[in-house]
């Protein structure tokens, strides 16, 4: 009789083991791939309220204004394939002083947009080294950021406070 106990006993065991073994199993496989990380949604920004938050809560020393996207596309050499959307204010001239926030359309496009920055600050610095050079100053502390598709460049008066509202949009969602 012990022996038969014993041979049930193992019996239950065996089959215990089975079947949790096919719940740990199944439980593996429920989500249908496998990984149950969580994606995050990619990064967006609003454009124009970046844009116009730049504008207004930061110093500048000239009125703004915005100019047509075509013209800011030929001002800068770029293409109008790479940009989804823009947002822009320039000076008069009168300063350096200017705004540009892009949606590009991919990482490509982004690396020209910020290539086409990198060419516009240079430019400005040598056209106003000559006859406003304390404009050389703002430009060599303009803010220009990036995530995601996004680009933010900014040349105002106080590159302190641009670089902190420049760094808290781009931390929003």
């Amino acid at each position: 009789m012990k022996a038969r106990n014993d041979y049930q006993i193992g019996i239950v065991f065996v089959l215990g083991l089975i079947v949790s073994s096919l719940l740990l199993v199944g439980g593996c496989g429920a989500s249908g791939t496998g990984d149950d990380s969580v994606v995050a949604a990619p990064f967006t920004l609003d454009i124009n309220s970046a844009g116009e938050r730049i504008r207004q809560e930061l110093t500048y020393r000239d009125d703004l204004e915005e100019l047509a996207p075509t013209v800011v596309y030929t001002l800068l050499g770029i293409d109008e394939n790479d940009v989804v959307d823009q947002k822009n204010y320039f000076s008069n001239g009168a300063t350096a002083e200017e705004i540009i926030v892009f949606q590009a359309v991919d990482g490509e496009a982004l690396q020209n947009l910020r290539n086409a920055i990198e060419v516009r600050i240079a430019d400005q610095k040598d056209i106003y080294a000559s006859y406003a050079p304390e404009e050389v100053v703002y430009l060599q502390n303009a803010i220009l950021e990036e995530k995601g598709d996004y680009l933010v460049y900014c040349v105002p008066a106080d590159a302190e406070a641009a670089a902190k509202l420049v760094n808290a949009l781009l931390a929003e969602r």
